[in-house]
């Protein structure tokens, strides 16, 4: 279970730290980049970036809880 704490309506992104981030409705996991000095985020396999600067302007406090399945071994 993940519990993340900030909420970005106009990007639809919920953030537990800097290197946390999840991209909805898809609860997909961004990955953390830096480019040019700049901390970026993206989805696995697409090109496009999200500056961390960006996603910060729209952040606010609200509490979203991601429950992940756990591996069968």
């Amino acid at each position: 279970m993940i519990i993340l704490k900030y909420w970005n309506e106009q990007l639809q992104m919920a953030m537990l730290d800097w290197r946390t981030v999840y991209q909805f409705p898809q609860q997909e996991k961004m990955i953390p980049e830096i480019h040019q000095n700049k901390l970026y985020y993206r989805k696995r396999g697409h090109t496009k970036r999200i500056s961390y600067s960006q996603l910060k302007k729209g952040l606010i406090k609200k509490q979203i809880i991601l429950n992940e399945e756990s591996l069968p071994f």
